[in-house]
């Protein structure tokens, strides 16, 4: 299976870099020619959305998979006649949280909540997982904390100095007057997003799909 990488940010490179870790298919970068391929691959798509139009012309001619790893775009909201796959984490840690969540976090809608993330200062992109988060808690999206400064990412989050350009930090309090539950998660550096995305293509690949939006979660359960 040939699976080509859009994308030409630290997200897409990391995948590259990590190629010859997957065993399964063969990790080929995009370029607009690919388009017109008719055999069937699959899109890992890592980028701003620029190439967007040319990958679902290439999914359209030959049915294949289209897996979204960047967040806020309007693929978020299309509907294919392809399977479409939207990632909001490939952390395995994290979306296995983000599962759990999703199911039990009905149960504190009526506690005081609130969710901060924080990201690398040049993530200009909507923070999918805070949003995902937030819907499984009945929590209002505009109240997210996000943090880009560098200062309070160091001294108050304990992101290590090396990984201030690579993280992802989201902290999760509910409160019931005196008690106070909080959950706190830390993705340092692209490793576990190569490994995650890995595991995400064996899923995809060993799977009868629709052609339809789907969200990752959805695969996991």
């Amino acid at each position: 299976m040939r699976v080509f990488v859009v994308g030409s940010g630290k997200l897409a490179n990391a995948m590259l870099s990590a190629k010859a870790t997957f065993q399964s298919c063969e990790l080929i970068p995009w370029e607009s020619a690919f388009q017109h391929l008719t055999e069937r691959g699959m899109i890992l798509h890592c980028g701003s959305g620029r190439q967007i139009a040319e990958c679902i012309t290439f999914c359209q001619r030959t049915g294949s998979a289209f897996i979204e790893l960047s967040t806020g775009l309007e693929t978020e909201h299309f509907t294919p006649d392809f399977p479409l796959i939207i990632c909001p984490n490939t952390s395995m840690l994290m979306l296995k949280t983000m599962v759990m969540l999703g199911q039990f976090g009905k149960h504190f809608k009526d506690y005081q909540i609130s969710i901060t993330e924080s990201h690398q200062s040049a993530k200009q992109t909507e923070p999918g997982t805070a949003y995902n988060l937030a819907h499984s808690l009945g929590y209002p999206v505009e109240q997210i904390i996000s943090v880009r400064d560098k200062e309070t990412q160091s001294v108050e989050m304990g992101i290590p100095d090396d990984f201030l350009e690579k993280h992802a930090y989201h902290k999760i309090v509910i409160r019931d007057g005196n008690d106070a539950l909080t959950i706190e998660t830390k993705v340092l550096g692209h490793a576990s997003y190569a490994d995650g995305v890995r595991q995400i293509i064996d899923l995809v690949s060993n799977q009868t799909l629709e052609n339809r939006r789907y969200n990752v979660l959805e695969l996991m359960q």
